[in-house]
């Protein structure tokens, strides 16, 4: 395992998101929304712990990016966090603006402190539940990160719920995310993640200040997040998961839920009392405030069993829905779901299915990608891809060595080339960690067609009449079979433009 569970495996297939695929809706013309974000550090006790956080604006979680499809999203960016930084757009494709994709030294160099820097690109083609954070280091674990979320005017479920509501999930550390992964990166540390010391809802929780250490300022029931319900009315809960390393469970006291999404993609109709959700993913869930006019829990609760020993006694996070009319009541009565679901896997992938039928390519060739963790030569625990471990070149990013024609002689650079229109790449995963690892390729939405244990698939057993699509998907952990896990995902690789624009690199 990783500290954070790092779920950019940085393969390249930048052909993909270099070709612009301009698809406007009828009878709406595109609006350019300009969003001025200044990134900096404050003190902020969002669960009643004070600390230092890098924020958007000084807000924790950061001002929320909402958009229609079509339109074109300006983030003016001005760096005031005495260090470099950069911004990704999660689950925004970027065709045709690649080097606006946020991550450093693959799309871009950093934004310098003191610095100002635009990412201008339209969401001409994509809908649904994405967030932006911080890409530089671990800057978005201590604060850099909101939701962004793209309207749909032609969303088929619209007509089926009244309201729509952003829920924010996040594991939450007290020392400052540098600070941990120093001492992750040392021998010392065996590879053993930190163990948040706590989860938030929206940027709210409780915290038993008992815990804290000597000297600390914290003050107990800091309150927590509270969303207004109406008897009888439908609402769209828009979660996201933005943690730093943790899977959660994710419900609603006495609450059914409908799964209508899965990271920007429409799915059937999934009836379900308890959401898994792991880093990254976002889902929509229509709700009914069909229950009695009350107070009622929505909690989040960590999947211990892909998580350190240490986390065994971390508390379920929590927040309110209060329904119109009912007394406040800051502790509700506990009333969980019973469901028994299996951690550190996703919603089975046989069950959500997209809302049309997706029709897969066949393959072209196939890239069987060996995951594993051990210690490098200094005795420090790393993550590997076929026996490379990456390390990014900060003279020369990836997407200017695309554009340059230059080659990739370093194997450390973790490069796979793909440069022939139309290729189709069957990509085997197997999974040699006991941990589990989101999964995410930028620039994509890739089929999830199955997993299955064992050194070899049964293609027999894979899901290509109907499987979903996503940009995040969970590889689970070998701990689950005798042997190694393997996640097949399909993805498509289109004829590239190879015209680049030059405004605003830094």
């Amino acid at each position: 395992m990783t500290f954070y569970r790092i779920f950019f495996f940085y393969i390249i297939f930048w052909t993909a998101v270099v070709s612009p695929t301009p698809i406007l809706n009828r009878g709406y013309k595109p609006k350019t929304n300009v969003f001025n974000f200044t990134i900096e550090k404050v003190t902020l006790a969002p669960d009643g712990f004070t600390r230092q956080l890098s924020t958007v604006n000084g807000q924790y979680p950061g001002p929320a990016i909402e958009v229609n499809k079509g339109d074109r999203i300006v983030m003016n960016i001005n760096n005031k966090l005495g260090e470099p930084t950069a911004i990704h757009a999660h689950g925004m494709l970027q065709r045709g603006t690649p080097w606006f994709d946020g991550v450093p030294w693959m799309a871009q160099c950093v934004i310098p402190d003191d610095y100002e820097f635009t990412y201008n690109f339209s969401v001409s083609d994509q809908v649904g539940t994405h967030w932006y954070h911080a890409h530089e280091t671990m800057q978005y674990v201590d604060g850099v990160f909101g939701p962004l979320i793209i309207h749909d005017p032609d969303d088929p479920y619209k007509s089926e719920y009244d309201e729509e509501i952003i829920v924010m999930l996040n594991d939450y550390h007290h020392t400052n995310a540098q600070i941990l992964l120093k001492q992750f990166l040392t021998p010392e540390s065996q590879g053993v993640e930190p163990v948040p010391d706590n989860g938030l809802i929206n940027g709210k929780s409780n915290f038993d200040c008992s815990k804290a250490p000597p000297g600390s300022k914290c003050v107990d029931n800091a309150g927590l997040a509270k969303f207004e319900f109406v008897k009888d009315k439908k609402y769209r809960l828009r979660i996201i998961n933005t943690s730093a390393f943790s899977a959660f469970f994710f419900s609603i006291d006495k609450h059914e839920m409908e799964v209508i999404e899965a990271d920007g993609l429409y799915t059937k109709r999934n009836k379900i009392h308890r959401l898994p959700i792991n880093v990254a993913q976002r889902y929509s869930v229509i709700v009914t405030a069909n229950q009695p006019v009350d107070n009622y829990i929505m909690r989040s609760e960590f999947q211990k069993k892909c998580m350190p020993d240490a986390a065994a006694s971390l508390p379920i996070m929590k927040a309110i829905v209060h329904y119109e009319g009912a007394p406040d009541d800051p502790e509700p009565k506990d009333n969980p779901w019973s469901d028994s679901l299996t951690e550190c896997v996703d919603l089975d992938h046989k069950t959500l299915q997209p809302l049309k039928e997706e029709k897969i390519p066949e393959s072209t060739k196939k890239l069987e990608l060996t995951i594993a963790f051990h210690k490098n030569t200094t005795g420090v625990v790393r993550a590997f891809l076929n026996d490379s471990s990456y390390i990014p070149d900060i003279n020369f990013p990836t997407l200017d060595k695309i554009f340059k024609k230059s080659p990739f002689n370093d194997t450390s650079a973790n490069a796979y080339i793909f440069d022939k229109p139309g290729e189709v790449v069957d990509i085997y995963l197997i999974n040699t960690d006991d941990g589990e690892h989101p999964f995410h390729i930028h620039g994509y939405q890739f089929w999830v067609l199955g997993t299955g244990n064992g050194d070899k698939v049964d293609e027999n057993d894979l899901n290509t009449l109907n499987p979903i699509k996503r940009d995040t998907a969970t590889i689970p952990a070998t701990g689950f079979f005798e042997k190694e896990e393997i996640m097949t995902v399909l993805l498509g690789v289109q004829e590239s433009d190879k015209k680049v624009n030059k405004k605003n690199s830094v």
